[in-house]
């Protein structure tokens, strides 16, 4: 199972399951992210990654995204996929003929970035946005949730014992949802009112 977030080693793993036709894959496209990176250390201690090589599946099929569209094209994939439809209907993905390619079964699987399915699951939208997706691609719950507890480890492990008791009994509170939504905007996520309103109903 994968989706648009799927990156990397399971890019690469799914993307092998496929072509030797030891599975299905069953999802949405995934991320496209298949590059070899060496960091090599600078005098000032800091380092930098440079790129060697590129990952590829068994049939050849590149794993990486294009980035032939410029830094910002390819940082906003994900959203664009979102607005394209994608996420919702397969027969919105369209592939170049060219990037064609048969697994070991001669089933017809394409390249040109990330692994597409054998099966289509469009994304549930009871769950769901553009500004939930924004959120994700810029990482803003995670850094925010790390950071929270990094702040408050001492009041949580003191107020909930075991995880059970927490998953019970934590509730997001009104501050704790304007200091996130301040800290996404500090991320360049602009708040929407009404998606954070619905969300709120699933807390």
């Amino acid at each position: 199972m994968i989706n648009e977030y799927s990156a990397s080693a399971s890019e690469i793993v799914s993307g092998a399951i496929q072509d030797w036709d030891r599975g299905l894959i069953v999802g949405r496209r995934s991320f496209g992210k298949g590059l070899v990176q060496k960091p090599y250390s600078l005098p000032d201690g800091s380092a930098v990654r440079l790129t060697v090589a590129r990952y590829y599946t068994p049939s050849g099929r590149c794993i990486q995204k294009s980035y032939q569209e410029g830094d910002e094209e390819y940082s906003d994939d994900i959203s664009n996929r979102f607005k394209h439809g994608e996420l919702y209907h397969a027969d919105s993905i369209k592939f170049n003929d060219s990037l064609k390619y048969t697994t070991n079964a001669k089933r017809v699987v394409y390249g040109g970035g990330g692994i597409m399915p054998d099966v289509f699951v469009p994304l549930d939208t009871m769950f769901s946005s553009k500004y939930y997706s924004d959120l994700i691609r810029k990482a803003a719950l995670s850094e925010f949730a790390l950071t929270y507890a990094d702040n408050n480890r001492s009041k949580l492990k003191s107020a909930y014992t075991t995880v059970e008791n927490f998953k019970k009994n934590f509730n997001v509170d009104d501050k704790m949802m304007n200091d996130f939504i301040a800290f996404a905007e500090k991320k360049e996520v602009k708040k929407r009112r009404r998606r954070i309103k619905a969300f709120r109903h699933y807390d």
